[in-house]
């Protein structure tokens, strides 16, 4: 069978070091004063012996015909929305440089956020994959030879306690196990196959620690966008129209749109935004100060690096804890197993005496 379009372009998609790596290519191209579309095509000559080559040349073509590398970007069909409009964000601003300098910084903390969870996951994941293999192997082999020994003695085995315990608990470690490898999975094959990253978002949101891990994601990227837009001469209207673009969370990016409408309707800056819900009361009070002083741009830029620091912190006090909460998982299996394998043997040695 032939691979579908989808298919294709999920192939062809960079991880979070190759974007890193491409951004920073970016900036240097625009800080160096080269003509864009040839950055963009020594860049395509680079990556012509790749699987990225046709979306490299379909970038440079349409970065010489249109020079825009927004436009570019978008052509390409292989790069995360959020590049493409921090792209537009950053040549409608003037600060194309900036704008790539700061994503490639985002893109190697997500590649070190990434291989931190896949490694504290990893191990323990695969432990509790052999534990759950040990216990179907004392349920199916072993017990049932304590359960023989036990007839054989003239002995029902219902009637021993400790066999019914060690059966139960073997039983009951054994499905949870299985439950979990199974759930997680499951959650790996949908954010696999989701293009839409709904089901990450709706997996996101399940959890509390990650839910506000990504509501401060929401507020930095709506702050330094922001800061970029006044800092360059755009209206607060038409600055908030544009960053609703670039914000992952559907349901904050709505309330941008709210936000852009109340101010429409007459309301002031910090009254439409404290309904985004996304700002602590403290960086409320800075935004109102701000806003009356005429310094929003300066409060957002300190917000967006405030919010920086805070996601940074949230991610690796999350990923802290991951290990050792999976290693306590892993105690209380292998405690499991050897009361499923000691409490049988007990009961054999208490009818043998």
């Amino acid at each position: 069978m032939a691979p579908t379009h989808a298919s294709r372009l999920r192939n062809q998609r960079l991880n979070a070091d190759e974007l890193s790596i491409l951004c920073e290519q970016l900036a240097l191209i625009v800080r160096s004063g080269l003509p864009l579309h040839d950055g963009v095509d020594a860049l395509r000559e680079s990556y012509q012996d790749t699987r990225h080559a046709q979306a490299f040349q379909t970038l440079a073509k349409t970065v010489l015909e249109s020079g825009s590398l927004y436009q570019g970007l978008q052509a390409a069909d292989i790069f995360p929305g959020y590049l493409c409009e921090m792209a537009n964000i950053g040549e409608r601003t003037g600060e194309l440089d900036t704008v790539m300098t700061g994503l490639a910084l985002y893109y190697q903390r997500e590649a070190k956020l990434r291989r931190a969870i896949l490694n504290a996951v990893t191990y323990p994941v695969i432990l509790i994959a052999i534990m759950a293999a040990l216990i179907a192997v004392l349920i199916t082999g072993v017990l049932p030879i304590f359960d023989g020994v036990f007839r054989g003695m003239g002995l029902d085995a219902l009637s021993s306690p400790w066999l019914a315990v060690g059966m139960s608990i073997g039983r009951t470690v054994l499905m949870l196990a299985a439950f979990f490898l199974a759930l997680l999975l499951l959650a790996l094959v949908l954010m696999r196959t989701d293009h839409t990253g709904k089901v990450k978002a709706t997996l996101i949101k399940w959890f509390a620690p990650t839910r506000r891990i990504a509501t401060k994601i929401s507020a930095g990227r709506f702050a330094s966008v922001m800061s970029m837009m006044l800092r360059s001469g755009y209206p607060l209207q038409e600055s908030l129209k544009l960053v609703s673009n670039i914000i992952s969370d559907t349901d904050v990016a709505g309330k941008v749109n709210v936000c852009h409408t109340q101010m429409e309707q007459g309301a002031s800056f910090p009254d439409a935004v404290n309904q985004l819900g996304i700002f602590e009361p403290l960086h409320m009070r800075m935004i109102r100060v701000g806003f009356q002083a005429g310094q929003v741009d300066g409060v957002m830029k300190k917000l967006a690096d405030l919010y920086d620091d805070e996601v940074d912190d949230a991610i690796t006090h999350a990923v802290s804890i991951v290990e050792p909460t999976l290693a306590a998982l892993m105690s209380i299996i292998i405690g499991a197993i050897l009361l499923a394998v000691m409490l049988p043997l007990l009961s054999l040695m208490g009818g043998m005496a």
